[in-house]
């Protein structure tokens, strides 16, 4: 659980970049699933907050509980027009906090004949446990759970596994990842999350979320898209780990964090030490090249000239896995058919690629 001194204090600058990334997923991940001009196969959609607080902060910022519910609001008329069930499940271990939770619910005003909030006083452990197994045989059921654990010791590899395994089920989950870093060798830890201390070595404290999230990457065994977020909170770094079994819902998550950070996309701090200053140019042209897509583009330029990738869909998967944009990819393909090394076949887009998996004529032909 929460110290209570969190909700009893204003959130600091950390929380509330997690609160506004969860606020702008859910605006993106909400209309795909409620819009009512689109055909659906599901009959209800859950809203899943499993460690949920008190709901708002001593200066009433709102937490992730009314973060939900706001965002509702902000979406009403698709709200009332839908015909699909919008349940929120929230959860809190501390029955003083939850008692807190359920006033501050109470006192919001939303469309209780729409919404359905459900408040539960359980562990993780136990709540997910109990209800993992209603999520396995409803598939078609469309889910977003936020998972903002106090520390580390909620997402072991078995949890990680089986929200991995989910279909039609995005999550995004917080993590200290400095404490990691720092205390990975204590038994405590290591019986959590399985990091050895040579994985740090030779990487900056600042990449401290990078190795977090290279490790949970490295327990699926499947197309499952992942994408993370670093955050600073003074000299320690957290990060979010973002999940989804679609590509739709990568790129939406990575368009939310290149609208935060406009370099990188990945963190709330200058993560890769840019130097570039907003309309000043250096002298040296590797510090006016952004390094990150820098290093897409040579990722790209390998798959297509050494590799023979030809398929742009596959090349904006690609992309994305780097935690790119499609755009980004977009830009690089217009300089080579600009500098005559291909002839792009079809059209590029910059969002919705998963539209054009299956497009025969979306390719690239090398000259």
């Amino acid at each position: 659980m929460k110290p209570k001194k969190h909700f009893s204090e204003p959130f600091d600058e950390g929380t509330k970049a997690k609160l506004e990334i969860f606020r702008k997923y859910f605006k993106e991940w909400l209309p795909v699933f409620i819009s009512s001009h689109k055909k659906t196969y599901w009959k209800t959609i859950f809203i899943y907050d499993f460690f949920s607080g008190e709901g708002k902060d001593s200066d009433g910022n709102y937490g992730s509980p009314l973060v939900i519910l706001d965002v509702l609001n902000e979406y009403k008329d698709l709200v009332e027009k839908t015909k699909v069930k919008i349940k929120v499940i929230l959860n809190e271990y501390d029955y003083e906090t939850l008692q807190v939770l359920q006033t501050n619910i109470n006192n919001f005003d939303y469309n209780r004949d729409k919404i359905e909030v459900k408040l539960y006083n359980k562990s993780f452990k136990e709540f997910f446990n109990e209800i993992h197994p209603l999520m396995r045989t409803n598939p078609e059921i469309p889910r977003l759970m936020f998972l903002d654990q106090f520390g580390i010791k909620e997402i072991t590899e078995e949890v990680f596994r089986k929200l991995t395994a989910l279909d039609r089920t995005d999550f995004i989950f917080f993590i200290s990842s400095s404490f990691v870093r720092r205390f990975n060798e204590l038994t405590e830890f290591s019986t959590y999350i399985k990091i050895n201390k040579k994985e740090f070595d030779g990487k900056k404290p600042f990449h401290s979320h990078r190795v977090v999230f290279d490790y949970y990457k490295s327990l699926i065994n499947n197309n499952y898209r992942l994408a993370p977020f670093s955050i600073k909170k003074g000299k320690n770094i957290y990060g979010l780990i973002f999940g989804s079994k679609n590509t739709y819902g990568l790129e939406k998550f990575l368009k939310v964090g290149w609208n935060i950070n406009p370099h990188t996309g990945d963190a709330n701090f200058n993560i890769d030490e840019e130097k570039i200053i907003e309309g000043q140019l250096s002298i040296f042209d590797e510090d006016n090249t952004v390094k990150k897509l820098a290093l897409l583009h040579r990722k790209l330029e390998r798959n297509i000239f050494e590799k023979k990738e030809n398929k742009i869909y596959n090349l904006y998967v690609e992309t994305l896995e780097f935690g790119c944009l499609p755009k980004h990819c977009n830009e690089f393909l217009r300089r080579m058919e600009k500098e005559n090394k291909i002839k792009i076949q079809g059209i590029l887009v910059s969002d919705k690629i998963h539209t054009f998996a299956n497009q025969k004529d979306f390719e690239i032909k090398i000259l």
